[in-house]
This record gives structure tokens, C-alpha cells and sequence, in this order.
């Protein structure tokens, strides 16, 4: 099993802001709306999945009186197209539904990247936004700092929120709460959870 070290963002490599001042930050073509201290820093990547496939993702980072706030977005568009050329991997999942798998399971593989951090795990849970499934994830890291992760799984798109904030700074959950979901007219989304999983789209207020 590859592990990806995208979330690995050491927190000097992006330039410091001056002073937060929040503001709504939109991304239409991936399909969601986060509050961000500052206009984020925008780098596009390649991501490896949990089964091998380079796929495109989208960096938004911001660091703010050292801070860490970051979303990492993953396009599972063309996932079968990225499949094609991987080993085979018959012994685990047949060729044809390999990408599948690799989407199902791609919440559970972007909390192991967190854990294997180290540190302490303080919280690790089910969690929704709008009824979109994912986890959260509370780590008091080696170095003193803290993280609060979240990651979800909504139109073909795998969602990783960071906030990391250094020793004696306060903690940073509302961000990783901040995030929501939008349609292909940008309207935000919201779902209804029926108990065999399945879900349904209803009107906001």
C-alpha cells in the first residue's frame, strides 16, 4: 500500500499574511465554498491513491500568524482512465473495479495519512456536512502543535481540510466546518440521510 505524503505541508513553505481577515473563498469547478483567513495560495498536483493512481488535485494554503489552513481537493473524474496502466492488483480487487474501490475507500485512506503522522490522536469519528459522510480527525502532534483534519467524499471529488496551529495558539475547528458543498449551478447542497445509507437532496432554509 502507497502512502501519499501530499499532506505533509510544512508550514514555512508558504508565505506568511500580514493579518487574518476571513473571508468566503468559492471554487465552482470543484464544487465548494470554505472560509479562509486570506486568499489561498492555489498549486495544482498529482495525488496517489491508495492503490497507485496519479490523480489531478488542487492545493488551496493559506498560513496566517502561523497557522496552517489548507484544502486539498482530488478530481475522480477520469479515475478509470488513471487506472489502466497499474499493476495488477487481482489479488486485492479485479481490474475492472479497482477504481472503484479506490473511491469508496478514499476517506479511510486520507485519515491514515493523518495517523501516520504520530502523535496523540485525541478524536477520530464519523462526521457529516449537509449529510455528506466523511471523518474528523483531533491530533496533538510530536512538535507541540494541533491539528484539526476532515475529509469527505462528494461528486467525484475527495476533500481534505487541515488547520494546524503551533503550541499555546488557539485551536482551529471552525475552519474545517466552514466547508460546503455546491451543485453544478453553485448552489449549496444538502442532503437527507435515509438509515440504509442512501440519501436524498432537500431545500435549505
Amino acid at each position: 500500500m502507497r502512502t501519499c505524503l501530499l499532506l505533509l505541508i510544512p508550514i514555512i513553505a508558504v508565505p506568511q499574511t500580514a493579518s487574518a481577515q476571513w473571508r468566503e473563498f468559492f471554487d465552482r469547478e470543484e464544487f465548494f465554498s470554505i472560509n479562509f483567513p486570506a486568499e489561498p495560495e492555489v498549486r495544482e498536483i498529482e495525488f496517489e491513491s491508495e492503490y497507485g493512481a496519479l490523480l489531478p488535485a488542487k492545493v488551496y494554503t493559506v498560513v496566517d500568524d502561523g497557522q496552517l489552513y489548507s484544502l486539498t481537493v482530488v478530481n475522480y473524474d477520469d479515475a478509470v482512465d488513471a487506472y489502466t496502466d497499474l499493476p495488477d492488483r487481482s489479488d486485492e480487487a479485479a481490474p475492472a473495479d479497482t477504481w472503484i474501490y479506490d473511491q469508496r475507500a478514499s476517506v479511510t485512506f486520507a485519515a491514515r495519512t493523518f495517523r501516520l503522522r504520530g502523535g496523540d490522536v485525541t478524536y477520530d469519528a464519523w462526521h457529516h456536512i449537509d449529510r455528506v459522510e466523511g471523518l474528523q480527525l483531533h491530533m496533538n502532534n510530536p512538535d507541540g502543535s494541533r491539528t484539526y483534519a476532515a475529509m469527505y467524499y462528494h461528486n467525484a471529488r475527495l476533500y481534505m481540510v487541515e488547520a494546524t496551529s503551533p503550541e499555546e495558539s488557539l485551536t482551529q475547528g471552525l475552519f474545517q466546518q466552514s466547508l460546503y458543498f455546491l451543485d453544478d449551478e453553485g448552489i449549496r447542497v444538502r442532503y437527507s440521510l435515509n438509515p440504509d445509507g442512501s440519501r436524498e437532496r432537500t431545500e435549505l432554509p
